[in-house]
């Protein structure tokens, strides 16, 4: 077992109390205090050209940026903008022509759909036009 790990253990309700005090602090300080600089901030300069903003609001729009900024500056993200540097210009071409050959398919079944939309409105209206001649004569 490492010896470098501290046990953190609470004592009856003085450690109930300063450990409930230590998670509402941590809360306030990187959740709430940030959401309210944040409405802040938008109240003041987006006052004249949209709504104002809530504290929930405030603490969204901080979640926001928060996760965006870790999203972008984490070396192991699944965002990136630019070349993907593991493939071979091989492999680029292969995926190329599967996407052409999987679109010219896709294109090929939108183009026979409408075809027979287009077959079955000119049955109907053939149909509709029919009743009217047998109308006319009635």
């Amino acid at each position: 077992m490492n010896k470098n790990y501290r046990v953190i253990t609470i004592n009856g309700i003085r450690g109930i109390i300063a450990a409930i005090f230590i998670v509402f602090g941590l809360i306030a300080g990187f959740i709430i205090s940030p959401g309210w600089v944040c409405m802040k901030l938008w109240n003041h300069f987006a006052q004249e050209y949209f709504a104002t903003m809530n504290l929930l609001q405030g603490i969204m729009l901080w979640a926001i940026i928060g996760l965006s900024l870790y999203a972008l500056n984490n070396k192991h993200a699944l965002i990136g903008f630019g070349a993907y540097q593991g493939l071979s210009p091989d492999q680029i071409k292969d995926i190329m022509n599967r996407a052409k050959l999987s679109e010219a398919k896709i294109i090929h079944d939108l183009e026979k759909f409408k075809t027979e939309m287009n077959n079955d409105n000119v049955k109907i209206t053939n149909i509709e036009h029919e009743q009217e001649k047998e109308e006319v004569k009635n």
